[in-house]
């Protein structure tokens, strides 16, 4: 059985090493592409004494080749429950939708008591490449906001008055 010395099986080591550094660093892409993305959440309760509804405000946040777009938004409803979906439309390059749409839940919970007026309040982010034409969301086919090309500042607005 042979021998080898610890300087030689040090070399071997650092050889392959770098030779595997090598194979990661060419294979690993130089560029990233940033896919548009979307995530919603909802909570349904009572109006409280305080609030005030419908209340809405959005946020936008400009970060390299991303720009990631925060809305929430506090309604009333005539149903107990609603189901609240959103969908993110990138139908032409460049230009993003999300829309969001409100129904009964009619599998949802019974009757409020008589001093609840229901209400629910969805918070949305959705995150586009920075070089979009537009963004835009619409809530039950009302545009709340809209931004174009350009407009790459960080911004913080409520929607209603």
């Amino acid at each position: 059985m042979a021998s080898y010395s610890a300087v030689a099986l040090l070399a071997v080591f650092f050889v392959g090493l770098v030779a595997g550094a090598g194979v990661v660093a060419y294979s690993l892409p130089t560029e990233t592409t940033t896919s548009p993305t979307s995530s919603m959440t909802t909570a349904t309760g009572c109006l409280l004494a305080d609030e005030t509804a419908p209340s809405s405000w959005v946020g936008r946040m400009p970060a390299g080749d991303q720009t990631t777009v925060a809305f929430n938004r506090t309604f009333t409803h005539d149903a107990p429950s609603v189901v609240v979906r959103g969908e993110l439309d990138t139908a032409e390059d460049g230009v993003y939708v999300y829309r969001i749409t409100t129904a009964p839940d009619e599998d949802g919970e019974k009757e409020p008591s008589d001093d609840c007026v229901p209400r629910t309040t969805l918070d949305a982010v959705v995150s586009v490449p920075s070089d979009y034409d537009s963004v835009t969301v619409t809530f039950d086919g009302e545009e709340m906001v809209r931004f174009e090309a350009g407009d790459s500042s960080p911004l913080f607005r409520t929607l209603e008055e």
